[in-house]
């Protein structure tokens, strides 16, 4: 976890449709620490607000399997 790379993957969550009481409730820390990580005015977050962060994002990059099974024509 990097802490300067935490607003970039705030700004690509929020952009995906998350909330940031949504972000703020799986990083165990309050919706305003969110804010402020964001803009960079908490240059370093707790571990444990990090690290959700960090693997929200990688939850984000995965692609999404399809669990539709092909039927044969």
């Amino acid at each position: 976890m990097s802490a300067t790379d935490l607003p970039k993957k705030l700004d690509a969550l929020l952009g995906s449709g998350m909330t940031y009481k949504a972000i703020a409730e799986r990083a165990k820390c309050d919706i305003s620490t969110i804010f402020r990580i964001r803009n960079g005015q908490i240059s370093n977050p707790s571990y444990i607000a990090g690290k959700a962060i960090d693997l929200m994002h990688d939850e984000l990059a995965k692609p999404v399997k399809s669990t539709a099974k092909k039927t044969a024509a």
